[in-house]
C-alpha cells in the first residue's frame, strides 16, 4: 500500500518529489517474499522446483501485465502518431520478455534521442529487474541447499551460507551502484546490477527470519514506526537527479527492512495505518494499480489539460481498471490450474464435476464489479465535464523580448515570415512532407555532418566546406544545437561565391562552456573536455574571422552560464576576428507529445519560454561585452508576437522540442543566409 501510493502520487502530482522510491520499497518486499517461499520449499522437499517456481511466477505476473501491454498498444495506435505507436509496440515487446530496463537505459543514454517522449510502458522496468533477479537467485539457493545436504551440515549452516552469499551480492551490487550512479546515472537507475542489492536486502530478511522473529513485540512497534519514518524522510529528501539509486536508496531500503523485520514474529501492535482492512486491500491490488496508473497518466495527459478533472479522471480510471483486473484476471488465473501438469488439471476437473451446485460469483467480486462501474462513470463524467481550454492571450513581446528585431527583413525572410503567420492561423493539418512521423524519427543533421559531431570524428578536412582558398573563415562550436546548424553554414559557404570557408568543431552532447558536462553516455562525457580543448586549439591555430557558438538552451542559471562561457571564449579571443552567439530555436512543445490523431495545429503552437529568454538576454549582454554579436533566430521559427508553429508550409519544423528537421533547415536556408550576411557580410 505504501509503495504503490507513493509511486502514484509522485507520477500524477509530482509531489512529494521522492515518491518514486516506492519502487525501492517494492524491491525489498519482493526479495523477502520470494526468498521466503523458496526457503520453505527447500525445507519441505529438500529441493527447489524451477518449473513449479516459474509456473507460479507466470500465473502471478504475466496475465495482467500482458493485458495492460495489449491495451496500451491499442490505445497508442488509436491516439498517437504511427512513429510513437510503433515505439510503444517495441517497448511492449521488450516488456513482455522482461527486458524493459535495458531498453530504457539504452534510450536514455542515446543523446540523439534525449528529448524523446516518455513511454506509457516505462514503469515496466521494475518488473524486468525483479524477474531477471529471479532467473538467477533460485538456482543459487538450490546449489547452496544441495551443498549443505550432501555434506550433512545442519540447516542453520544452509542459512548461514545463503546469508554470506547474498551479503556478498548485496555489497558488490551496492558498491557498483554507487560507482555507476556517479558515472552513468541513467544506466544506474535502470540496471539490474545496481538494483540487485535492494532485492538482496529483502532476501537477507527472509534468511534471517528465525532470528528476527525473536524481536520483542514491544520493541517491534518502535522499529516499524522508525522504518516508516525513514521511508518518509526518503520521500522528501531524495530526487532522481541526486545520488540515486546509490547511496540514497539505502534510506527507503533500510526503512522497509525495519518494517518487515518488525512484523516477522507476529502482528505488530499500534500499526493500524498499515494493518487496517483498507490498507491491506490496497496492498492486495497494488500490482494492478501499479500497472494501470502510468499508461493512464500518459494517455489522458495527451487528451486533457492538467486540472482537477484530469486528476479525478486518472484516479477513477486507475481504480476501476485495477478492480477489474485484480478480481477478474489476476486472482482467478493465479488460483487456477493454468500451466499445471495434466494430472493436476484432470483432478481439478474431476472435483468440479462432483460439485452439485456450481459456485457463483463471490461477494467480493460482485462488489468489485459494482465499484468498477461506479468508478468508470466518475472517470467518464470528469472527462466530459472538463471546462474548455481558455483562449490563449497574445503575448506582449516587446515587454520581455531579449533582442529587438528591428532590422529590415530581406525578401527570403519576409516570405518565410508570411508562411509562419499562415501556419499559426491554420485550423487543420496540411499534407506534411516529410510526415510528422518521419520528422520525429528524423536525424538532427545529414549523415556527413553527423559524423563530424561524434566522439570518433573524421579528419578536420572532412568537416570543412567552401573554397579552400576563401579569404574569410568561420568556425562553428557547440553541442547538438550547433550540429543542427552546420548544414546551414555549409550552404552559406557554398553560396558565398568563394568568399567563405566553414569548419565545424562542434560535438553532440558536449556544450561548449567551461562547466563539467555530464551526459547519460559515458563515452561522450569522457570525451567532451578533450574535444572542447581541441576546438580551442583549432581556433587559435586557424585564427578564423568568425567563431559562432551555439548550445542547447538549458535551465542553467545565467549567472553561472555567462562566466563559464566567457572563460571559454577568453581562451581564443585574441585569435578571432569576431565572436558570435547563435540562439537555439525557442524550445517549448515537441511534436511527439502534442501531435496526435485528435489534435489540431493549435495544440502544437509553442511559446518562447522564460528559460530561452533568460539565456538570450545573457548571451546578448556577453556578446556586447566581448565586442561580438548575438544572432537572434526567432524570426526563422516564430511570428513577431512569439507564436511558434510546428510546421511551416508543408514542412515539419522540429524533430523534438529544440532541433529543427533537416528539411526545415533546407527551407529556411535562404532566409538564414540573409540573417548571417547581415552580421558577417558576404
Amino acid at each position: 500500500m505504501v509503495a504503490v501510493l507513493l509511486v502514484i502520487v509522485d507520477h500524477l502530482f509530482g509531489w512529494p518529489r521522492g515518491g518514486f522510491i516506492g519502487v525501492d520499497v517494492f524491491f525489498v518486499i519482493s526479495g523477502f517474499l520470494i526468498t521466503g517461499l523458496l526457503l520453505r520449499e527447500f525445507d519441505r522437499t529438500g529441493s527447489i522446483s524451477f518449473v513449479g517456481f516459474y509456473r507460479r511466477r507466470v500465473r502471478r505476473i504475466v496475465p495482467v501485465a500482458t493485458l495492460v501491454l495489449v491495451v496500451v498498444c491499442i490505445a497508442g495506435a488509436a491516439l498517437f502518431t504511427a512513429a510513437r505507436a510503433q515505439s510503444i509496440r517495441v517497448d511492449a515487446l521488450w516488456a513482455f520478455f522482461f527486458a524493459s530496463n535495458w531498453r530504457f537505459a539504452i534510450e536514455g543514454t542515446d543523446y540523439f534521442n534525449a528529448d524523446a517522449s516518455i513511454s506509457p510502458l516505462q514503469h515496466y522496468w521494475s518488473l524486468s529487474v525483479e524477474e531477471q533477479f529471479y532467473l538467477v537467485w533460485p538456482a543459487i539457493m538450490l546449489v547452496i541447499g544441495v551443498f549443505v545436504t550432501r555434506r550433512a551440515l545442519a540447516a542453520s549452516k544452509k542459512r548461514t551460507i545463503a546469508a554470506v552469499v547474498m551479503g556478498i551480492i548485496v555489497a558488490v551490487s551496492f558498491g557498483w551502484a554507487v560507482y555507476d550512479t556517479g558515472t552513468a546515472h541513467t544506466w544506474a537507475f535502470f540496471s539490474t546490477f545496481t538494483r540487485v542489492w535492494e532485492l538482496g536486502v529483502g532476501a537477507l530478511l527472509a534468511i534471517g527470519a528465525g532470528l528476527l522473529a525473536k524481536i520483542p513485540r514491544a520493541a517491534s512497534t518502535y522499529l516499524a514506526w522508525a522504518g516508516l519514518a525513514s521511508i518518509t524522510v526518503g520521500v522528501f529528501v531524495i530526487s532522481e537527479t541526486g545520488a540515486f539509486p546509490a547511496p540514497l536508496a539505502a534510506i527507503p531500503v533500510v526503512g522497509t527492512a525495519m518494517v518487515i523485520a518488525a512484523g516477522i514474529g507476529g502482528t505488530t501492535p499500534y500499526l493500524r495505518p498499515l494493518t487496517n482492512k483498507a490498507s491491506v486491500y490496497l496492498g492486495d491490488i497494488s500490482y494492478s494499480l501499479y500497472l494501470w496508473h502510468w499508461p493512464l497518466i500518459i494517455f489522458l495527459g495527451a487528451l486533457m489539460e492538467t486540472s482537477f478533472h484530469y486528476y479525478l479522471t486518472v484516479l477513477a480510471a486507475t481504480a476501476a481498471l485495477s478492480l477489474f483486473s485484480y478480481h477478474f484476471v489476476e486472482n482467478p488465473i493465479r488460483k487456477s490450474t493454468f500451466l499445471e501438469p495434466r494430472t493436476v488439471r484432470a483432478e481439478s476437473r474431476r472435483k468440479k464435476k462432483n460439485i452439485l451446485v456450481r459456485p457463483t460469483m463471490t461477494q467480493s467480486s460482485r462488489y468489485a464489479a459494482v465499484g468498477a462501474v461506479v468508478l468508470v462513470t466518475v472517470a467518464f463524467a470528469a472527462y466530459v465535464l472538463q471546462p474548455p481550454e481558455p483562449a490563449t492571450e497574445t503575448p506582449v513581446r516587446a515587454a520581455a523580448a531579449p533582442v529587438e528585431q528591428v532590422a529590415a527583413l530581406g525578401p527570403a525572410q519576409t516570405a518565410l515570415a508570411a508562411e509562419i503567420d499562415a501556419a499559426v492561423d491554420a485550423t487543420s493539418w496540411p499534407d506534411l512532407s516529410p510526415t510528422m512521423d518521419e520528422a520525429i524519427n528524423g536525424a538532427q543533421a545529414p549523415a556527413d555532418v553527423v559524423a563530424c559531431g561524434l566522439v570518433d570524428r573524421p579528419d578536420a578536412s572532412r568537416c570543412t566546406w567552401g573554397a579552400a582558398d576563401a579569404p574569410k573563415t568561420l568556425m562553428v562550436l557547440g553541442d547538438s544545437m550547433a550540429m543542427s546548424y552546420v548544414e546551414l553554414f555549409k550552404k552559406f559557404a557554398d553560396s558565398s561565391n568563394g568568399q567563405w570557408n566553414v569548419r565545424s568543431e562542434a560535438m553532440f552532447g558536449c556544450a561548449f562552456v567551461d562547466l563539467d558536462v555530464t551526459t547519460e553516455d559515458a563515452g561522450t562525457t569522457a570525451a567532451c573536455p578533450g574535444r572542447k580543448q581541441a576546438a580551442v586549439d583549432a581556433v587559435n591555430e586557424a585564427k578564423p574571422d568568425v567563431v559562432v557558438v551555439s548550445n542547447l538552451h538549458t535551465d542553467i542559471q545565467p549567472e553561472v552560464w555567462v562566466p563559464a562561457m566567457e572563460s571559454m571564449t577568453d581562451k581564443f579571443a585574441g585569435s578571432v576576428g569576431q565572436i558570435m552567439f547563435l540562439s537555439a530555436p525557442p524550445n517549448d512543445k515537441k511534436a511527439s507529445d502534442c501531435y496526435t490523431r485528435t489534435s489540431s495545429p493549435a495544440d502544437c503552437i509553442s511559446d518562447i519560454t522564460d528559460t530561452w529568454r533568460a539565456r538570450a538576454r545573457a548571451e546578448l549582454n556577453l556578446a556586447y561585452r566581448l565586442g561580438g554579436q548575438y544572432i537572434d533566430t526567432r524570426s526563422l521559427f516564430c511570428t513577431a508576437d512569439s507564436y511558434c508553429p510546428s510546421f511551416v508550409g508543408t514542412t515539419p519544423m522540429k524533430s523534438d522540442s529544440s532541433h529543427m528537421t533537416i528539411e526545415y533547415g533546407a527551407k529556411i536556408s535562404p532566409a538564414f543566409d540573409e540573417v548571417l550576411a547581415s552580421v558577417v557580410g558576404m
